[in-house]
């Protein structure tokens, strides 16, 4: 075998009889620019692929707090969490943000430049890289009931009218600009001392019970005690196994009027103080909201329904009066959420054969829970429990006794409604006693379901955050 030598190299480079050399030379530029536009470009791929990922999630996470947060400023901080500094040299990428008219869809954009390596050969120093996305919001299908305390304490401090600003921006939330979307159902429960069903339900109600009652120049407002057993007011029974009883508020105190709070029924008037002579004085303009056999009923519930105004005409109705009882608003709430009450309720629920079963597919249950304080029992108000000196919750005058089985009630309710799925938000508005928020977070199906609420202005950005987590988002581009 003859080796290669110089002189035989020399000899080839001096051949004229062709530019093999030359071309040779060429030949390594053109390989070794193809390799080299091949690593930037490869490069150029996996800083793209990398801010895709980064804006999508950025996007995703952002979007899931919307109507809480700056939406720039979370699609940055999510983007930078997702995308390293200086990633394969690029700079940190540019964004921009489009939503709709409605917020349902957001259009996203990234770009970025990154330094050549090979290609810097050919005069090309840098690559431009972007990427969009599109996040389109949508809403699951939902059963959403908020059981909302109508109470006494709800007129301080502009509660009640921040009540109704933060649930009428939730509704907003989630129907954007339709009066109705596929498979979102919501209703409403008020309640106070008792719960009103309104008067339309009464196949529900002990007529024997009903029609001994002397309501006098008025007539039944539609709220209910609570059951008499010691559980039927905590179970989602239906009444065609088990009825209610009309509420009815007696006359017990004997102080003239101003200071007597209920009243007497003779000759069928309102009687409220007599003369000392015996006399009875009547003043039945004042029978009604706190007078009367229907005193401190709230306003009636709304059943589920898929339209928005309904649902808004129901809010905007509320008014604050009357005692707490949270644990008959949350049993309420689970009776309108519950397939045991299918078939219950009449009217849209009925024809939309609602209350879907549990662990329907593609389709969740949620109830929206919130007091402004503690569940109380006086001796001298009546409430769906009666009196206190009645003895149906255990004691005939511990007040402490009676609020602490109103609390294991509600907490029995919310522990039911979880076991069976449904997804419970709690919110405690003002500053409750230390038990209340305790018990309100032990409600929630977890911590981040637990909302806290120290002024009534703060409660929009609260109702607006449980509307970001009822809403899923994915990815539509």
């Amino acid at each position: 075998m003859k080796l290669f030598s110089f002189k035989s190299f020399e000899h080839f480079a001096s051949n004229e009889s062709g530019m093999t050399l030359p071309m040779l030379a060429l030949t390594f530029i053109t390989i070794t620019g193809f390799v080299g536009t091949a690593v930037d470009v490869a490069r150029l791929q996996l800083v793209q692929s990398r801010l895709s990922f980064a804006l999508d999630a950025a996007g995703l996470a952002a979007g899931s707090t919307f109507n809480t947060t700056e939406l720039n400023a979370e699609v940055a901080k999510y983007l930078n969490a997702n995308y390293p500094t200086n990633y394969l040299g690029s700079d940190i990428p540019s964004v921009g943000i489009v939503t709709s008219s409605n917020n349902k869809v957001i259009d996203l954009s990234a770009s970025t430049k990154m330094p050549t390596t090979f290609m810097n050969i050919f005069g090309f120093s840098e690559m431009s890289v972007s990427a969009t996305s599109q996040i389109t919001r949508t809403t699951s299908g939902l059963e959403l009931v908020m059981a909302l305390d109508n109470t006494g304490s709800m007129n301080s401090s502009g509660k009640l009218t921040a009540l109704k600003s933060a649930a009428t921006s939730l509704i907003n939330i989630l129907y954007g600009d339709e009066t109705t979307l596929e498979h979102l159902w919501v209703g409403l429960v008020p309640f106070s001392q008792t719960v009103n069903v309104g008067t339309g339900y009464t196949s529900w109600i002990d007529q024997t019970h009903f029609t001994s009652l002397n309501w006098g120049p008025t007539s039944w407002a539609g709220c209910v005690d609570a059951r008499d057993d010691s559980s039927g007011d905590i179970l989602d029974t239906p009444p065609t196994t088990q009825l209610y009883k009309a509420y009815f508020a007696p006359s017990t105190d004997n102080r003239p009027y101003p200071y007597n709070s209920y009243y007497y029924i003779e000759a069928n008037k309102w009687i409220t103080s007599r003369y000392t002579d015996g006399t009875p004085k009547t003043y039945s303009s004042y029978i009604g909201d706190t007078r009367g056999p229907n005193a401190y009923c709230p306003q009636p519930l709304t059943p589920m329904t898929a339209n928005k105004n309904i649902i808004l005409t129901g809010i905007n109705s509320m008014e604050a009066r009357g005692n707490t009882h949270v644990g008959l608003g949350a049993t309420w709430a689970w009776n309108m959420l519950s397939p045991s009450w299918r078939g219950m309720w009449g009217g849209e629920m009925d024809s939309s054969a609602l209350p879907l079963d549990y662990g329907t597919e593609h389709m969740n249950k949620a109830l929206i829970l919130l007091t402004d304080g503690a569940n109380t029992m006086s001796s001298t108000i009546f409430t769906a429990y009666g009196f206190l000196s009645d003895g149906r919750l255990g004691t005939t005058s511990s007040s402490s006794t009676a609020s602490a089985t109103l609390n294991s009630k509600m907490l029995n309710v919310c522990t039911a409604m979880k076991n069976n799925g449904i997804y419970v938000y709690s919110i405690v508005l003002g500053d409750p006693s230390s038990t209340i928020k305790t018990l309100f977070r032990s409600c929630a199906s977890a911590d981040n379901y637990y909302f806290v609420s120290p002024t009534a202005a703060e409660l929009e950005n609260v109702f607006n955050s449980i509307a970001d987590s009822l809403s899923n988002l994915r990815v539509s581009k």
